[in-house]
């Protein structure tokens, strides 16, 4: 069975802060894990996350602020209204809802996002490859 690829996408404020303060702590993360850092969750739009689908991306976790802690004002609002439309996607291209997480944190959750990005590597795992991908991606070197 191939590796599967996961990616990030992270909001430069709370959740980047635990990012950064976790690789300073040197905690182990995923190998297979990506991350693409952002202003806003609330600034990407739904075809950037299907984009990450369609280069590879066996399953995106979206890293966003706390809703109270946004530095944007609707960012939290806009972003999950953006992972519902493209769960509905998701599941219209047989890629599957599921693939797509999105997980909060207060800038002092080191431990909590390092847990949930073991937590989605395993989820990720267990579901294997994106079955959009051509059949000679998925069956992996």
């Amino acid at each position: 069975m191939a590796r599967v690829n996961l990616l990030g996408i992270c909001c430069s404020w709370s959740p980047f802060a635990c990012y950064n303060a976790a690789g300073m702590a040197r905690m182990e993360l995923p190998s297979n894990f990506d991350l693409i850092r952002v202003m806003c969750i609330g600034r990407i739009n739904q075809a950037l996350i299907l984009r990450a689908f369609e280069y590879g991306a066996d399953g995106v976790i979206l890293l966003e602020c706390q809703d109270e802690d946004c530095r944007y004002g609707p960012g939290p609002e806009v972003g999950h209204n953006n992972v519902q439309r493209v769960r509905k996607l998701l599941h219209l291209l047989g890629i599957g809802q599921k693939r797509l997480v999105e997980k909060n944190f207060a800038a002092n959750e080191r431990e909590e996002l390092v847990a949930a990005l073991w937590e989605f590597a395993r989820d990720m795992e267990a579901m294997g490859t994106n079955p959009a991908k051509p059949s000679q991606e998925r069956e992996g070197p």
